[in-house]
C-alpha cells in the first residue's frame, strides 16, 4: 500500500518526488489499519536505500530513497 501511495504521488509531482506526510495523508485517506508511526517507520528505515538507521548488510524492501529532508523517490 505504501508503495502505491508512492508512485500515485510521485507521479502527481513535477520532479517525481513525494513526501512521507503525503504518503501518511494518503494511507489514512485510504483507509489504512496502520498507525501514522508505522507508515514513517517503515519508510524511512525499512524501504529507504540510504536510511541513516540502516545496518550495512540489512535487505529490506529498499523501494526508496532519500532526495532531501522529507522528500523520497522511487527506485
Amino acid at each position: 500500500m505504501i508503495l502505491t501511495a508512492a508512485r500515485e504521488l510521485s507521479r502527481a509531482h513535477p520532479e517525481g518526488t513525494f513526501s512521507m506526510q503525503g504518503v501518511v495523508q494518503w494511507m489514512r485517506d485510504h483507509g489504512s489499519h496502520y498507525s501514522d508511526a508505522e507508515v514513517r517507520l517503515h519508510i524511512n528505515t525499512l524501504m529507504c536505500r540510504n536510511a541513516s538507521a540502516r545496518k550495512p548488510n540489512e535487505a529490506d524492501h529498499q523501494d526508496l530513497e532519500r532526495v532531501s529532508r522529507g522528500r523520497y523517490r522511487l527506485l
